[in-house]
């Protein structure tokens, strides 16, 4: 009887002790907790929303399965609907690939931020045929409830508090817009070639990943800035006598691995004097992508198998919406719109 109560003593000292460790730590790790936001990398999925079986996908699993395996920045494309005035995730053309509603995927986000007190995100926002404004990002933010999380860095400050702060203050999710952002009005919808500059990204092969700065040209404080490192490669599918660019899903065990991603990182260290801030990839679950965000952030990665892997992406549903993640048939048309869109990023 005593040998089972110390057993189940010993198990319920050790829970406790597991969530006081969960609770201590920033982002998965205790070490983060006193590192500014801008001391860190971060993995960014590039496309987030974009996951269904088509060749316009550049992820294998819905967002809410990259926030469960440590995904911590997420980028979007905003795009009026054609029907309606909602605004719609998708990439220049819904017709390619529709993720539905942006209040949809962020009331989702808000969700797990609720459930997630320790954790600090980033959402960097592409309005791909320059039709929205600050303004009409905000609608969905008020909708949605994630507006309650938003955090506000002062315009021309490149100081930035650390996870902690940013943790205990309620204010952890960081929110770029890449035109049209009006911070005299909407503060928290950051300018993010203000605060953040990108490597090229127009990307072929693996012999194509630079380090230098593509997005904004000469940038005022590069050197204070963050930076995106872009690292995915565009693909080519002959069509009749067209070529299409498609993302390459099936060398990215390659592009995301250490003699690919790592080395890119570590050439941007040498050529930036500072590590990439956002590893900016496609299909993350494939080769090391967290193992070496984890390794460029000195850590060590908390091996574990990761909820993108279980995925069917023909069957993966991350909206209510009905028309939500909608596939469309590849007709030569649609695939000549699938080469359009990819060439504009």
């Amino acid at each position: 009887m005593f040998k089972r109560l110390l057993t189940a003593t010993t198990v319920i000292a050790s829970l406790f002790a597991m969530n006081a460790s969960a609770q201590d730590a920033c982002n998965g790790y205790t070490e983060f907790c006193s590192r500014p936001y801008n001391d860190l990398t971060y993995v960014l999925t590039h496309n987030s929303y974009a996951y269904v079986a088509s060749p316009a996908a550049n992820q294998q699993c819905p967002i809410s399965a990259q926030l469960a395996d440590g995904v911590r920045a997420l980028k979007l494309s905003a795009v009026r609907s054609e029907n309606s005035t909602d605004i719609h995730l998708c990439h220049t053309s819904c017709s390619i690939l529709d993720s539905g509603k942006a209040q949809d995927t962020l009331t989702k986000i808000a969700t797990w931020l609720k459930d997630n007190p320790n954790e600090v995100l980033t959402i960097m926002w592409n309005i791909p045929n320059n039709d929205l404004s600050a303004s009409d990002i905000q609608g969905p933010y008020e909708a949605s409830g994630i507006l309650d999380y938003a955090h506000v860095q002062p315009q021309q400050n490149l100081t930035w508090p650390t996870l902690q702060e940013m943790i205990s203050s309620g204010k952890r999710v960081v929110n770029f817009l890449d035109i049209n952002a009006d911070q005299n009005s909407i503060p928290w919808l950051h300018s993010q070639y203000d605060y953040v500059f990108e490597t090229p990204y127009d990307n072929r092969n693996e012999t194509s990943f630079s380090c230098t700065v593509d997005r904004p040209p000469n940038p005022a404080n590069q050197e204070q800035m963050m930076y995106g490192m872009n690292h995915f490669l565009y693909g080519q599918l002959p069509w009749g006598d067209n070529v299409i660019q498609i993302p390459q899903s099936g060398s990215a065990n390659v592009t995301n691995s250490e003699g690919s991603l790592l080395k890119q990182a570590n050439d941007c260290d040498q050529a930036f004097g500072k590590r990439p801030n956002f590893l900016i990839v496609d299909f993350y679950n494939r080769g090391q992508t967290l193992e070496i965000a984890a390794q460029l952030n000195n850590v060590t990665y908390n091996s574990k198998e990761l909820e993108c892997d279980k995925v069917d992406p023909n069957t993966a549903n991350d909206n209510s919406d009905s028309a939500a993640n909608s596939l469309l048939i590849m007709t030569p048309f649609s695939l000549m719109l699938v080469g359009i869109v990819m060439t504009f990023m």
